[in-house]
């Protein structure tokens, strides 16, 4: 005779075998830099992958990475949000059925999506704009 004991000890483990599967690590791509330490990069990494996971809500990401050195760009982007420096990332990301309440097309994969962040005196990142173009 099977016992509700070992049918909640079933139950149990199926439920931490779920939660696990839903659980993708994101795959962060190395891409070197001659303006940017490793280290400059994985905290603005961090910062995406915090933002992406509290507010992207239906969007899975997959990948994150360093767009490369583009001093021009960067000097720009920092002038037009106020920074003294800016970095930009890019991700790729799959969206559900509910992506259209964020804006996006529902159920699409996006490639090489950009982030903008900006800081001051060597402080934290800040995301300030992304997107396309």
């Amino acid at each position: 005779m099977v016992t509700k004991k070992f049918y909640k000890i079933i139950l149990c483990l199926l439920l931490i075998m779920c939660v696990g599967c839903q659980r993708k690590e994101v795959k962060v791509r190395t891409i070197y830099s001659d303006i940017y330490t490793e280290e400059e990069i994985q905290e603005a990494i961090d910062v995406i992958k915090k933002e992406f996971s509290k507010d992207w809500k239906g969007c899975t990401l997959k990948e994150i990475y360093y767009a490369g050195d583009d001093k021009a760009l960067f000097t720009s982007y920092a002038k037009q949000y106020q920074g003294e420096e800016a970095i930009v990332l890019k991700t790729n990301f799959h969206t559900n059925y509910f992506a259209w309440k964020i804006g996006l097309n529902s159920n699409c994969d996006y490639e090489d999506y950009q982030w903008i962040l900006i800081r001051n005196n060597n402080g934290k990142w800040k995301h300030v704009d992304g997107g396309y173009g």
